[in-house]
């Protein structure tokens, strides 16, 4: 009897456990997606201002939904991308860290995608 009640136990557990992988699995997908909804907006605007960098509150909201998702999965990345939110309220402002550029964001895109 306790040999069903153990192997009871290893199921649930597996299924415990596969859920949690679903899970990331889900977590990433939206990080990535938050993250180019993010980067396709920014580059569109920037391509619509010849570069010119000026306050966007959408933008800023933009990058910190993405930054949100993207915590859950990699703290110093999501911490990168509020840095980005930070920059488009004031652009102008000196900055304690760097800001991420385009480039990079797509390599850090690449890199979750590997996560996948």
């Amino acid at each position: 009897m306790s040999s069903i009640a153990d192997i009871k136990l290893l199921g649930w557990v597996i299924d415990k456990l596969l859920s949690y992988s679903d899970k990331q699995k889900v977590r990433v997908n939206e990080a990535i997606a938050s993250i180019q909804e993010a980067w396709l907006c920014t580059f569109d605007y920037l391509k619509n201002q010849n570069g010119e960098y000026t306050p966007s509150q959408e933008l800023s909201k933009l990058w910190n939904i993405a930054a949100m998702k993207t915590r859950l999965i990699d703290q110093e990345l999501g911490n990168k991308l509020q840095n980005k939110s930070r920059f488009w309220i004031h652009p102008d402002l000196p900055r304690q860290s760097r800001i991420l550029l385009l480039t990079e964001i797509q390599d850090e895109l690449e890199r979750l995608n590997k996560k996948f």
